[in-house]
């Protein structure tokens, strides 16, 4: 299923919706340590350079998080005591749940006890008025995403949480699929907005086409 599919087939918002009131921010990071982070990238340009990329867009993601005017909190693997050695960003960093990606992001939004988003911290193009944006529309949609030119997406947001753990059902992880399977999980009833289109780095070639772009 396309990207162009999957809009056509989205219902159309409420038009009087409400605003939520205190939508929490995830960022979900790794601690910047070289052999630990952008494994496959690390492949083409060495841990040392992979590791020092994904530090500057660490830092980059934080950055806008602040600016976005989203309260935010750092969910840490493999731990917020190992995060918070290898980074100087110490507060409001807790430990990321155990399981896959799926269940980590369900527990987190379960946590969170209402409106939440989560996103990745290897987004180089990611910008407050996206993250400003998501949290506006949670008020009309119940879910946002933001999809990746992978297949995946850098963005997940919930009005609520209720259905979290249905939702990645056997999502098929860092492959094309990964949107799609969210998608099919997706409650029928559900209002679905998505964010544009952005591109993380996983590899050399995506590298490349990041700093083309910039």
């Amino acid at each position: 299923m396309t990207i162009r599919a999957i809009r056509t087939a989205i219902t159309r918002p409420k038009s009087s919706p409400s605003r939520p009131d205190g939508v929490a921010l995830w960022i979900f990071a790794k601690a910047p340590i070289a052999g630990g982070v952008k494994t496959r990238l690390a492949r083409g340009i060495g841990v040392i350079a992979a590791a020092m990329w994904y530090r500057r867009t660490l830092t980059k993601t934080i950055a806008t998080a602040n600016r976005s005017g989203v309260s935010s909190r750092i969910a840490a693997a493999p731990s917020a005591a190992s995060f918070k050695r290898a980074s100087p960003f110490h507060r409001r960093v807790c430990d990321q749940p155990m399981g896959d990606l799926g269940r980590r992001m369900a527990t987190v939004a379960k946590r969170s006890r209402g409106a939440c988003l989560i996103v990745g911290s290897d987004i180089p193009d990611l910008l407050p008025s996206l993250l400003t944006r998501a949290r506006r529309e949670l008020a009309r949609f119940d879910l946002i995403l933001g999809p990746a030119r992978d297949g995946g997406y850098y963005l997940i947001g919930f009005k609520t949480a209720a259905h979290a753990f249905r939702l990645f059902h056997a999502v098929r992880w860092s492959s094309p699929h990964a949107l799609a399977d969210t998608l099919a999980n997706t409650p029928k009833h559900w209002r679905i907005g998505f964010l544009p289109m952005l591109r993380d780095a996983d590899c050399v070639e995506d590298l490349k086409c990041a700093q083309q772009s910039g």
